[in-house]
């Protein structure tokens, strides 16, 4: 009787959690034994687990048959005579066995391709047509080869054949209303991805890598503060920079603002803001090696306050006799904003005028009597012209006069993208309306 003093064995360890990165705010997620599909906490994104993560589903066991009943037995077959020979029995039919297909992986979307990552081996489902796409896993930029991927399918699968071009859309009649038809795309036959032979890692390559992979993720950013000038109060808000950008230095600073002593009293500017405007003013007084005026690119992110940059800028030149200056943005309304950047600053006396609300003659004229301040224009309207040809670009160039040595401000320069356009498109007139503005005014 030895099972009555025997021990109970001790109980299972349990499973630990499965610590993922969020495909969304790239937080790490602590996932529970056995659940595959979760929401992030942080950002709501619903989401699964990667094949690889996936617990493994136990065998199914299919039921056995009971064996069937015993056949009785065959009658004997009757005396033939002896000048007959006995036919042959028939040979048994054989019948196929029935085939039970593997167990289907675990988010593997059979609509789509499957190819894995080239940096954390993450089997990735991939729309068709679809060359270019990021990894959810390790956040890294990808593309497919789309020659290997055909030699890897056509191996794979010894029936492959490439689908065809999709067929040209249709073209409309003259009396009949043309309805786009989307073409339908023949899919090809894919295996499982745990049958994947080690050259389809080869199909997606990586097109961006990280400076230090094995780097934490606080490395990546660090706080910015002017190293080379302790002008102002620090900035209200955190700014940081990236670790590769604070490796380089910035030049040293020789130019002496004229409302320092101004900005000292108001606090009406950062330390950030004032570097800034020390530079741009010291890089006004060179000249590109062509002739005209070097100018100033202003790469601050949301929140620096780069209209109150602007701002205190124009009111630096002012102070140094240039009472003229043109400021350039993407909305009318933005004009109120720029009034209240230039009164934050001290500049209550310079005038805002709206070019929106103003007649195409001269704008110092009596009639219209703008001599001075800041002429606010939209892109939009850098590009108007009247009914006679007029165009505003000769009425600010007009304006301004051939020496003028003012400021041109391009707000939200990306407006003005496509003066060079790619194969086959032409420039925007917004483009080329810029770049016209630069070189009638090369002083500027």
């Amino acid at each position: 009787m030895a099972g009555s003093d025997a021990s109970p064995s001790p109980a299972a360890a349990p499973a630990a959690a499965v610590q993922v990165r969020c495909a969304g705010c790239r937080g790490v997620l602590a996932v529970a034994p056995g659940m595959t599909e979760f929401i992030c906490p942080k950002c709501r994104m619903a989401q699964r687990l990667p094949p690889e993560l996936m617990p493994p589903s136990p065998p199914k066991a299919s039921p056995t048959p009971p064996p069937p009943p015993p056949l009785p037995p065959a009658p004997p077959p009757p005396p033939q005579p002896q000048s007959q020979a006995a036919p042959p029995p028939p040979p048994p039919v054989p019948v196929p066995a029935p085939r039970r297909s593997g167990p289907r992986a675990q988010g593997v979307d059979p609509t789509k391709i499957q190819l894995p990552c080239a940096r954390c081996k993450a089997i990735l489902n991939v729309p068709h047509g679809l060359s270019r796409f990021r990894c959810p896993q390790c956040d890294v930029d990808l593309a497919v080869d789309i020659s290997k991927l055909q030699h890897f399918l056509a191996s794979a699968s010894p029936g492959f054949v490439p689908p065809p071009p999709p067929p040209a859309p249709p073209v409309p009649m003259p009396h009949m209303p043309f309805l786009p038809m989307m073409p339908r795309m023949p899919m090809a036959p894919m295996a499982p991805p745990s049958e994947l032979p080690e050259e389809i890692n080869e199909v997606a390559v990586d097109v961006e890598r990280e400076e230090d992979e094995g780097g934490a993720v606080g490395d990546t950013f660090m706080d910015y503060r002017p190293p080379k000038l302790s002008l102002g109060l620090p900035h209200p808000d955190p700014v940081v920079e990236t670790s590769s950008l604070s490796a380089v230095q910035p030049p040293e600073p020789t130019y002496d603002l004229t409302i320092m002593d101004e900005l000292d009293d108001t606090k009406a500017l950062s330390c950030l803001q004032i570097e800034t405007i020390v530079y741009a003013c010291q890089r006004h007084l060179h000249h590109l090696p062509t002739g005209p005026r070097a100018g100033f690119f202003i790469g601050d992110g949301a929140g620096v306050g780069k209209g109150r940059t602007i701002a205190g800028l124009i009111w630096e030149n002012w102070q140094q006799g240039r009472h003229k200056a043109l400021w350039i943005s993407i909305g009318s309304d933005l004009k109120y904003d720029a009034r209240r950047d230039l009164d934050d600053v001290g500049a209550k006396c310079v005038e805002v005028h709206a070019l929106n609300k103003l007649p195409y003659s001269k704008l110092d004229s009596k009639a219209i009597g703008i001599t001075n301040g800041v002429v606010f224009v939209t892109y939009s309207s850098l590009i108007a012209s009247s009914e006679k040809g007029y165009s505003r670009l000769q009425q600010l160039v007009q304006w301004c006069g051939s020496e003028f040595d003012g400021l041109v401000v391009f707000d939200e320069c990306h407006k003005a993208k496509n003066l060079i356009p790619e194969a086959g498109g032409q420039s925007t007139r917004t483009g080329k309306s810029v770049l016209a503005i630069q070189e009638m005014l090369p002083e500027a």
